[in-house]
Formats: structure tokens, sequence, C-alpha cells
């Protein structure tokens, strides 16, 4: 459970893991040493990257105030879970390195911190998912992950305590929603601040846009975790229902509707709903007929038939 008195509210480390990182750890580096509250300490952990050698180089030009650390490649949760074990701060926030923070982000974070059980800070990074619930328990946040790594910050104590990020390989692209999900399940408070607190902006390749990989990846999670943590079968069959789907939408989206069967076949089969009905049939239509319907869209709204 929660520590018996509230760490102080200004004392957190920023880590950020790299990997072929750059072309935007600087804008990253910058936007942290713009907070309008300090940083204890900011570490870069290189996780085995091609371009160490311009890591190292862009990290020397912070002049100490950013330490870097050297791994092996093991991907992102043991680079953030090296990180914070080389670190001493009582909250650590989280940045990839293609993303950025705004000025103001780590104080109007920190200003929710004061609650001795507030394990988790988290706030909006996109314009267009500014409407965050002003906090989440367990239920709500299993239902859809709502939490962008890069704006997160976590208290130490709950990190610790449940074992920080987990590193199987498989779980990489859900291993930062997992540790999200044990840190609600375990009690912990897990709260948003208003408005505007950063720029999610992934880079060309990176993980986010390995579809694919990232949808089994979500799937084991559910599994496991569920498992884990004692759920249902229902609720497990219903949050593997949901990946496939919101998943399949996607791929169908970037216009790669092989995966994206593969991914609704059994969704339907469990469960055929309308949804699934219609993004099946979707992902047998022409590509150049959807790019034209995708031209065509007035006002930008995004809805299930206008893929």
């Amino acid at each position: 459970m929660a520590p018996s008195s509230p760490a102080t509210a200004t004392d957190y480390t920023v880590v950020i893991p790299a990997f072929n990182a750059s072309a935007t750890l600087a804008r990253a580096l910058d936007s942290v040493m713009a907070q309008t509250v300090p940083a204890r300490e900011v570490i870069v952990v290189d996780d085995g990257s091609p371009d160490r050698a311009d890591i190292a180089r862009i990290v020397a030009g912070y002049g100490g105030r950013v330490t870097l650390l050297l791994q092996d490649n093991a991907g992102p949760a043991a680079a953030r879970n090296a990180g914070v074990r080389a670190s001493g701060g009582e909250w650590i926030a989280f940045l990839d390195a293609d993303d950025s923070w705004l000025p103001h982000k780590m104080q109007a974070q920190l200003a929710l911190a004061s609650d001795a059980d507030v394990g988790l800070l988290h706030g909006a990074a996109r314009v267009d998912r500014m409407s965050l619930p002003a906090e989440m328990g367990f239920d709500l946040l299993w239902r859809a992950n709502r939490i962008c790594t890069s704006m997160t910050v976590v208290r130490r104590s709950a990190f610790e305590r449940l074992g920080g990020f987990f590193e199987a390989q498989g779980l990489i692209g859900a291993e930062d929603y997992n540790l999200w999900l044990r840190i609600a399940h375990a009690g912990w408070r897990v709260r948003a601040c208003e408005g505007l607190v950063g720029h999610y902006t992934p880079a060309e390749g990176s993980l986010t846009s390995r579809i694919e990989r990232c949808a089994l990846a979500e799937m084991r999670n559910a599994r496991e975790l569920g498992e884990l943590l004692g759920l249902s079968r229902r609720d497990i069959r219903w949050k593997l229902r949901t990946i496939r789907t919101d998943f399949a939408r996607h791929l169908i989206h970037a216009r790669d509707p092989l995966p994206a069967r593969r991914l609704l076949v059994h969704a339907l089969f469990e469960r055929p709903t309308l949804e699934r009905i219609v993004l099946m049939s979707v992902s047998y239509v022409p590509t150049p007929l959807l790019d034209m319907r995708r031209r065509l869209r007035k006002g930008g709204q995004q809805t299930l038939y206008s893929l």
C-alpha cells in the first residue's frame, strides 16, 4: 500500500530510453531543461543503439546536467528499469526520446502528488485526446489504456514494490500498460492533470508504428496479467476481443487488411457485432476506394464508416 507520508513534491528524476534517437533526443532534453520545476537528475539510457556515438555527443552537450547509461539492446522496459535503479528521485518521470514536454508539465502534475496514496500521474499529449478522466481506477483502465508513457510520473515506492516494468520481449509495446494496470490494481490512485502537458510525436519506425506486433503484445498482456491478478475468464475474453477489434481498425486505417482480418476473425467468431462485421467487410474494399473516401471525408470526423 501507499507510504505513510507523502514524498517531496519537487523531487523527481527523468528517465529517457534511447534507441536510434539522435534525431529527436535534443528536443526531448530541451523540453526537460525548460521545466518550471527543475528535475533532480536526468538519465538517458542508451539501449544498445546503433547511433551510440551521436547519443553520447548530444548528452555531452548538456554539460554534466544529463547522465548517460549504456547497456546492450534489451528493450524499452529494461532501459527504463536501469534508469530507475540508477536514480534517487522520489518520483520518476518517464519520457521517450521522440516526445517532448510543455514547460509547465511537471509543475502541473506534481501539484496532484501530495496525497500519499497517489501512485501514478499522467496528462494529455495530443490536442485531440485531451478529455481524460481526472482519476482512473482499475476497472476503467482495464477498459482502455488512455495513458501516454511519456507523460507519466510514478511514485518510486509504488514502482519498486511492484517490480517495475516487466522486461519480457513479447510484451514490448504493452509493457507500460502492464505496469499502469498493476499500479491501479494494487490500490494506488491514478490521476491526470488538466490540459495539454506535452507532445506525442513517435519517430518513423518506432514501436507504436508496428501495429500488429503491438496487438500481439497487448493480447499477451491481457492473458498473463489477467491471470496474475485473478480476473475472470469473461473479463479476459472481453479484453482480447476488444484488442483484436481496435487493432484491426488501426490496421485497416493503415491499409494493411490481411493482419486486420487475422485479428477480426477470432473476435467475430466469439461475438459477432455490427462493428466487427463492418470492419471485416471494409477490409475487402480496394485500397483506392478507401483512399477516395478518406479524401472526400468532411469535417475531419473519425468514424467506423470513414476508415
